[in-house]
């Protein structure tokens, strides 16, 4: 069982086929930095976990992209922030860097969508 997380921004554009690519590319560009954020704090004892992480691309502005950590104790590690991790390392490891700098997320996708 893995641990994704996803930030929703409503952006209420007439869509077309280039649109919807940029949308698509502002979310995959944004779930990138996300897995970067994210990399400075997941636990980290042999680094399965860490190099677990990946970025399931978007395939629908809808659907979005995702930051995905993917071994069997992501999600317990995610979800139990009272373990007690090193070297600055903690759960919520997805969640936290995702809230933190949401508005930076939305700014990528933001760019993206502009950029064309």
């Amino acid at each position: 069982m893995g641990v994704t997380a996803s930030v929703n921004i409503t952006i209420n554009f007439p869509t077309d086929a280039d649109l919807d690519r940029r949308i698509m590319d502002g979310e995959n560009a944004a779930a990138e930095r996300l897995l970067a954020l994210s990399a400075a704090e997941v636990p980290f004892d042999l680094g399965t976990l860490a190099e677990s992480g990946t970025v399931d691309p978007a395939t629908s502005p809808e659907e979005g992209a995702a930051v995905v950590y993917d071994t069997p104790y992501a999600a317990r590690h995610h979800e139990h922030p009272e373990y007690n991790f090193q070297n600055g390392r903690k759960g919520k490891y997805v969640e936290d860097p995702a809230m933190e700098h949401r508005d930076e997320l939305g700014e990528i996708i933001a760019k993206k969508v502009s950029d064309g």
